[in-house]
């Protein structure tokens, strides 16, 4: 054997040897959030290792961050796609109504200008009636596939969905997602905990079968009290292997993983809580909670006595329900992409990496960015790491 041969033989076992010590494969990841996430996983075995358990988490943002697009907004935009609904026309006013402040006030961000809540509920209204008169179906009832073949043709459909989308975006934008999140609610009016659990499952479902994400235009007719209204709909749904990947690296390094998101907790769960996906106990996903009643109906109103886990409600969250499982300890590593993000990536002096998903974010998210970019470019250690999107194409790059 020559020594160029044996050079070689060494080299190929070099390498293999630093492969298989890598906690999880390379993949799109960009290589300052992939050595940082690497050097904390081989630390962190090594300190579950000599307490005999484990004594890290990890915390998650979920839309955006472990998953590519709202899972809350996907299941929205399917389930209005199918009118997956069941209130009555009688009750359309009152479930969209009750939590807006002012129903006058003109909406920004409502894809139209000068439209008001009272502007679009009163069309939201009558399309919904003359949907259901068209269609012949009873009040409350679950729609057939040849109702729906006929309520699809109506350019009241096409109305109803986007001006419900708008007032969704509007109210929040205007007020505060407080208000915006309880026109997603409103949806489910009429179902039980299990029935939205399963209806979200099947939205979700639909949508991660689009394998790709993309936005796509809804538009009205010049029609109704708001006129012509129109908005961009986020598209498809999709986990990306590099995040599959690091959340099963995590747990088999020592580190527990835990979900804190801002969408409908049913939604979340669909997919989080799926072995096909990333197949996490239900104890590990902290969302948005709705109140049930003694039926196990939903009510458009928050579970009672829960931190809900939005804005500085996440580092509240965590510090309430997964801090004292590990004797005080922050979370070594934080996930995260907008500013609803920002107070648990920067709360918790003991985080060892803050990961960010690189979205162009300004404001102070934009600063953690900078810092991230600033170390990457001067090759120095960071706390904060920028990994960057493949898009449109649901997966991470390199670059």
């Amino acid at each position: 054997m020559t020594k160029t041969i044996k050079f070689l033989l060494a080299a190929a076992v070099a390498l293999g040897t630093v492969a298989c010590n890598a906690p999880m494969p390379r993949g799109n990841w960009s290589k300052a959030p992939y050595d940082a996430l690497c050097k904390l996983m081989k630390e962190c075995k090594v300190e579950a290792d000599a307490a005999g358990h484990n004594v890290n988490y990890a915390v998650f943002d979920y839309d955006n961050t472990t998953v590519m697009q709202d899972v809350e907004l996907a299941a929205m935009s399917w389930q209005l796609e199918n009118l997956r609904v069941r209130f009555t026309p009688d009750e359309v006013w009152s479930i969209f109504t009750t939590h807006i402040p002012d129903l006058d006030s003109v909406l920004v961000e409502a894809g139209a200008e000068g439209i008001t809540s009272r502007m679009l509920i009163t069309d939201i209204d009558n399309d919904y009636r003359a949907m259901m008169l068209k269609a012949g179906v009873n009040c409350g009832d679950d729609l057939n596939a040849g109702q729906l073949a006929v309520i699809q043709q109506m350019p009241e459909y096409l109305d109803f969905r986007v001006k419900l989308w708008a007032l969704y975006e509007g109210v929040y934008h205007t007020f505060d997602y407080r208000e915006g999140f309880f026109t997603i609610a409103a949806l489910f009016h009429g179902f039980t905990y299990p029935e939205v659990d399963a209806l979200v499952k099947e939205g979700v479902a639909a949508q991660v079968a689009k394998k790709c994400i993309k936005d796509i235009v809804w538009e009205s007719p010049e029609m109704g009290a708001a006129g012509k209204v129109s908005y961009v709909i986020p598209d498809g749904l999709a986990l990306s292997d590099e995040m599959r990947s690091l959340y099963k690296a995590l747990q088999a390094n020592g580190v527990d993983v835990y979900v804190f998101s801002a969408s409908l907790e049913a939604a979340v769960e669909a997919m989080a809580c799926d072995p096909k996906y990333l197949g996490l106990d239900t104890s590990r996903v902290f969302a948005l909670r709705l109140q049930r009643d003694d039926t196990d109906l939903v009510l458009q109103e928050y579970k009672s006595g829960y931190v809900r886990p939005y804005k500085d409600g996440k580092a509240k969250a965590i510090r309430a329900y997964v801090t004292p499982l590990y004797d005080g300890r922050d979370p070594v590593l934080i996930g995260g992409d907008s500013i609803g993000d920002y107070w648990m990536l920067t709360e918790f002096p003991g985080m060892r990496v803050g990961l960010i998903i690189d979205k162009n974010q300004k404001g102070p998210l934009g600063e953690l960015r900078q810092q991230a970019l600033d170390a990457e470019a001067g090759g120095a250690p960071s706390r904060y790491v920028l990994q960057r999107r493949g898009d449109p194409e649901p997966r991470f790059s390199r670059k």
